[in-house]
């Protein structure tokens, strides 16, 4: 069964662990809303934490995910956050209470007048 994302063309932002990172974007500029899904490769029970940490350190995003936004039909809404500054963002989540884990490094360019 495929996703249906809407206007979105996702990109597998690079991602390492067994929950697999998804941007809805080609590509994000600063200033954009970056939508994210994840998938895990492999079966995983919920509650998830998701925590997003800008390029200077800070953490933008720290939440509890009562299920994993995956983009399939009733799934949970992506996970949104604004990119504030152009660099590396980390996206780390982890199942609460298992081993399921996945980190992953998007991309936000400046945006070029």
């Amino acid at each position: 069964m495929s996703a249906d994302y809407g206007n979105f063309v996702p990109i597998v932002v690079e991602s390492t662990g067994s929950i697999e990172t998804v941007a809805l974007a080609a590509s994000a500029k600063v200033g954009d809303s970056v939508k994210l899904i994840f998938r895990a490769l492999d079966e995983s029970e919920p509650p998830y934490t998701c925590r997003i940490v800008s390029p200077g350190g800070k953490v933008l995003l720290e939440r509890v995910l009562r299920e994993l936004p995956d983009g399939k039909p009733q799934s949970a809404p992506p996970l949104a956050f604004t990119a504030g500054a152009a660099g590396e963002y980390k996206v780390e989540i982890w199942q609460l209470y298992g081993a399921a884990r996945g980190q992953a490094v998007l991309m936000v360019d400046e945006v070029v007048v």
